[in-house]
């Protein structure tokens, strides 16, 4: 069903806000006077933001059916439907899988209080001011409140619309093994999504157009008990298997479980949630070291990393250079090493990578407040060094992170981040990264009375 609806003519009257909801959003209003105006660049980062709600924000929509709500924005005069997505939420508070470990939490397929909603920030618009002939009902009005341009913009919800197909804005196909979505392509193996090749991406103009990325790099190193040996493993040793896949017009989230073998011992085991949205991927793991690894191996420690193919000329960024960038040249400077002797403090881990092409990476790594090993930097820039698996010889760079002394007998987790752009300057990588990631303050509120919306029937099935 391709529906257009069209606002026209007269006014509107809204019911009274929420007294609780009205005092919420004039305090941050009052609070955002005094702050800078916008730049162009900042309204990039929110144009690419996908933002997330707990349902106990919207508390009209709760105990409605999902596949019963329609999200709507005003935009150019036209009232149009919007790709949403609603999950169900686990005991962990993550997205529930029927295929996981983990118990749904509440209610499949109705909105709880704990449920989360997906959404573009550049979907939501105008406020309805008209309406014309035909008929159908608005349910609720949602008022978003940006941070970054003290303005409250507004999506509508119907519970008496519905059958919209909405493409995904990410797609992933088993089969081929390809991850894409309307800014990037990743092709992986097939049998292993964790085993990346192509990557390519939109808006970069460089010289280099086969692959931007040369493969995503998982390492586990350890002394072998009673010689004098050290052993690593690497994506060559892992075994994966995905569980399931959840797409959605938003997201797609993979479910896999993998674990690195040695001398035919499981020695780690790894449950992966691959979250993929349009312009930005997070790999969430909870990793196990059962106690018999200290039987065979000692000191393990584990290395994730992004290596780059040849994108000689980009710019370095990190939380331990934040404001003078280093260069890409395919050989280790002295202030590149340097940054390999600082450890990771108050979550202060991210790292951005500028091609000065159409493309910029930025990263980070995120450990529970009590996970106590050290992490540092990991950061290879030699293009004349070999380190499988790889396709293509050199670390042009490599850029991730390490953590030391892998607590074993435990159980941990980690999430690794990686946002991409077309680029970021103009904002500070540390702005970025806080606009990105920003909720905006929302209040919503039913409409109580019916009013009329025309359809256009020369686009309706």
């Amino acid at each position: 069903m391709n529906t257009t609806i069209i606002i026209t003519q007269a006014l509107l009257t809204y019911p009274r806000v929420k007294s609780a909801q009205l005092a919420r959003l004039l305090a941050l209003c009052a609070a955002l006077i005094s702050m800078t105006p916008i730049t162009t660049a900042s309204a990039q980062v929110e144009n690419q933001q996908i933002v997330e709600l707990k349902a106990i924000e919207l508390p009209e929509l709760v105990d409605k059916s999902f596949e019963k709500l329609t999200f709507l924005s005003v935009k150019n005069g036209l009232l149009i439907p919007v790709p949403h997505q609603f999950e169900d939420i686990d005991e962990n508070g993550q997205s529930w899988f029927k295929e996981g470990d983990t118990p749904l939490l509440g209610r499949k397929g109705i909105v709880d209080p704990h449920d989360s909603l997906f959404f573009r920030f550049a979907d939501t618009g105008q406020r309805i001011d008209a309406f014309n002939s035909g008929f159908t009902r608005i349910a609720a009005e949602i008022q978003v409140l940006s941070s970054q341009t003290n303005e409250i913009s507004y999506l509508y919800v119907s519970d008496q619309l519905s059958g919209f197909q909405y493409k995904p804005l990410t797609q992933y196909d088993q089969k081929a093994g390809i991850i894409k979505s309307d800014y990037f392509t990743l092709h992986t193996k097939p049998e292993d999504f964790l085993s990346w090749n192509d990557f390519t991406y939109r808006s970069y103009k460089g010289e280099q157009q086969s692959s931007l990325l040369d493969t995503l790099k998982f390492r586990l190193a350890a002394d072998v008990l009673f010689n004098s040996a050290t052993i690593t493993l690497d994506n060559n040793d892992i075994e994966t298997e995905v569980l399931a896949v959840k797409q959605g017009p938003i997201r797609t989230i993979i479910l896999a479980k993998s674990h690195l073998t040695f001398a035919s011992i499981p020695v780690v085991f790894l449950d992966i949630r691959f979250n993929v949205l349009p312009q930005q991927f997070n790999i969430d793991v909870i990793v196990e070291v059962p106690g018999i690894i200290s039987t065979v191996l000692r000191n393990p420690q584990a290395t994730i990393s992004i290596d780059g193919n040849n994108l000689l000329g980009s710019d370095i960024l990190t939380a331990f250079n934040p404001v003078t960038p280093t260069k890409v040249d395919g050989k280790m400077s002295d202030t590149e090493t340097a940054l390999l002797s600082h450890t990771v403090n108050g979550g202060e881990s991210w790292v951005w990578l500028g091609t000065n092409a159409g493309f910029d990476i930025y990263t980070e790594l995120h450990v529970p407040s009590n996970f106590k090993a050290p992490i540092s930097l990991h950061y290879v820039d030699d293009l004349s060094l070999e380190e499988k698996p790889e396709r293509f010889v050199g670390q042009g760079p490599n850029i991730g992170y390490k953590i030391h002394q892998i607590p074993i007998n435990d159980t941990f987790r980690f999430q690794f981040d990686a946002y991409f752009s077309d680029t970021i300057k103009g904002v500070t990588p540390q702005e970025f990264a806080l606009r990105i990631k920003d909720i905006p303050a929302v209040a919503s509120q039913p409409i109580a009375d019916e009013f009329n919306i025309a359809q256009d029937g020369a686009n309706a099935n």
